[in-house]
């Protein structure tokens, strides 16, 4: 751990610059969009405009923001593998809609996150000829996997279900043996599968669910498959109790049966950046760097759902109730 303590030092550093609610809130106030863009200016964010209008290029902006600070962690550990971690989820996200896309004969440019541990072209290029060979394990075989299943079914559910297992599969690999890295990964597969297995109780789906649940639940969490099958048979009271009685016991706090799903998934994450936030008091190692990157995840997040309810003409009570968890 004493080789990243240069490291954890500059992201020490560089976390005072990050946007807490306090300046979230002035974003959310802002009368328009300039407003914001000139506040982002303020907060040091590194603004991008298109050359030839000078239009706000919002996306690029906040990428920019993501490769500025997985680049710090990446070069200050070398390029250690647990530093990739949460660039994995841009990888699956770019074979899902690079699949679908060649399936339904759509330009997937729009859809894809030039951010992933696998360029951007390699994944289009590997979909149009239906050849995955050029992709690393575990994302070439999940991607022919999910390439012969769409095509049998037509069904783009089937992508999503053998891809996210893929996903935290290379989340764990790269994890390797850190405890708190493996941690959150579990949690974050945990999470998952709860809100799955919530999904499929309230579309009332009976058999056909439970056999469908038994598909999507992702292996490498902490919790086992026959929790989420005894709370899938037993209803969605008796299903907020059993939740209680486990590690995330918090999250399940003052959610019931009336709650909407978009209010349990803003729950879900912040109950998982809480419990990653909490290896910020650390002096130095992996935990103190994943903490970081996961709060700069967060943060870029928070501001996509701001700049967007700014542009829509939402009121600052609504953007509010939309935001995740900032403890900044």
């Amino acid at each position: 751990m004493e080789d990243y303590l240069f490291a954890c030092a500059r992201v020490s550093a560089l976390e005072n610059g990050l946007i807490g609610r306090e300046k979230l809130e002035r974003l959310m106030a802002a009368p328009g969009m300039e407003k914001c863009v000139e506040l982002l200016s303020e907060y040091g964010v590194d603004v991008k405009r298109d050359p030839a209008t000078g239009a706000f290029l919002r996306e690029e902006t906040l990428l920019a923001r993501l490769q500025k600070a997985y680049a710090e962690v990446q070069d200050g550990t070398e390029d250690a593998p647990f530093a990739r971690i949460f660039r994995r989820q841009y990888d699956c996200n770019n074979i899902k809609a690079a699949i679908k896309c060649q399936k339904r004969g759509v330009d997937p440019a729009s859809m894809m996150f030039d951010f992933g541990t696998i360029p951007v072209q390699t994944v289009v290029e590997c979909a149009g000829k239906n050849d995955f060979e050029k992709l690393e394990e575990p994302f070439a075989t999940a991607a022919r996997e999910a390439s012969d299943a769409f095509a049998k079914t037509n069904n783009p559910q089937w992508v999503d279900l053998v891809l996210d297992r893929a996903c935290y599969a290379a989340m764990l690999a790269d994890a390797g043996k850190n405890e708190f890295a493996r941690k959150i990964v579990a949690q974050k597969i945990d999470l998952t599968n709860l809100l799955t297995c919530l999904r499929l109780l309230r579309m009332r789906s009976g058999e056909a669910g439970r056999m469908l649940l038994r598909d999507a639940l992702i292996e490498g969490g902490e919790l086992e498959k026959e929790f989420f099958e005894a709370a899938y048979g037993e209803g969605e009271t008796p299903f907020w109790e059993a939740v209680a009685r486990t590690d995330y016991s918090a999250f399940a706090n003052g959610l019931e049966s009336s709650s909407t799903l978009t209010e349990i998934e803003r729950a879900a994450d912040n109950f998982w950046i809480s419990s990653v936030r909490q290896a910020k008091w650390q002096v130095f190692g992996q935990e103190v760097l994943l903490s970081y990157l996961a709060t700069v995840e967060y943060e870029v997040r928070n501001l996509r759902i701001v700049l967007a309810g700014v542009e829509a003409g939402l009121s600052p009570k609504i953007i509010g109730e939309r935001i995740r968890l900032n403890e900044l």
